[in-house]
């Protein structure tokens, strides 16, 4: 687990390139792919739909950042360290991206429930190559653990490295998870969940996982309330759920179509 790649020297510059960065891009490059090709699947404007991927992108780093400032300003008392140490929560990223979604369909003209049960592949496995960003570059790293599937950071740069001592592989845990959850989305046939209730149905699968995931992470900086109960993203995900859940409760089902 090295937090730098390669270092890439430019005249008397050397430019490091970090795992996290680069495994962040080919994050956004698997979940474009995987969006963009269900929607041409689908008959929409594929144009349209790299177009509205692209505020989508936005919208999740936006919200992502934003996350970060308030639970270090929660945490801290002050947000200075948040922006004079740029990070992230990955659950501002959800927000800020269902927003982006919205406003991006309604200006280019595409169905948002459609392409929104259309994602929850794409995400999930994005997601997925994210997460073992985060563990080359040794954050969200687990608590201490001696079980075999410990690991041991040892680079000064990874976070997880301080102080060096055998941990939990939480990003690896919550990948898995997340591939099981790309390939059972990937598997629902689309029209038997109805517009907009699939990606219902990936928010509140997401939230039990990242749920039992925060019970095995051991950085502070996700944060945690009463006494250390619970951390920010237990606290969030337990929303998503129940959001999720009565949005779904709410929602009607498509009518199904009549039988010959």
């Amino acid at each position: 687990m090295d937090p730098i790649l390669t270092v890439v020297e430019l005249g008397d510059v050397a430019r490091p390139i970090g795992n996290y960065g680069v495994m962040l891009t080919v994050a956004i490059l698997v979940m474009t792919g995987l969006v963009v090709r269900a929607a041409a699947r689908a008959r929409l404007d594929v144009g349209a739909t790299i177009a509205t991927l692209g505020f989508v992108c936005a919208g999740a780093g936006t919200g992502a950042f934003l996350l970060f400032v308030l639970v270090e300003w929660v945490r801290t008392g002050t947000p200075m360290g948040a922006i004079t140490q740029p990070g992230d929560v990955f659950f501002g990223a959800p927000a800020g991206a269902a927003v982006a979604l919205y406003l991006s369909c309604r200006a280019f003209g595409l169905p948002f429930g459609l392409l929104a049960d259309l994602s929850p592949p794409g995400l999930a496995a994005s997601h997925a190559v994210g997460r073992l960003g985060c563990f080359l570059g040794g954050c969200c790293y687990g608590a201490p653990s001696e079980g075999p599937l410990a690991v041991l950071y040892t680079h000064p740069l990874a976070p997880g490295a301080h102080p060096s001592i055998l941990r939990h592989p939480t990003p690896l845990y919550e990948g898995a998870g997340l591939l099981v959850l790309a390939l059972v989305f990937a598997l629902v046939p689309l029209g038997s969940v109805g517009a907009g209730r699939r990606l219902l149905a990936y928010g509140a699968a997401y939230g039990v996982l990242r749920f039992v995931i925060e019970l095995f992470r051991g950085d502070a900086a996700r944060g945690v309330y009463f006494g250390g109960a619970v951390s920010t993203s237990q606290l969030v995900a337990l929303v998503l759920i129940a959001g999720s859940v009565a949005a779904l409760l709410l929602r009607p089902l498509p009518p199904r179509p009549p039988v010959a």
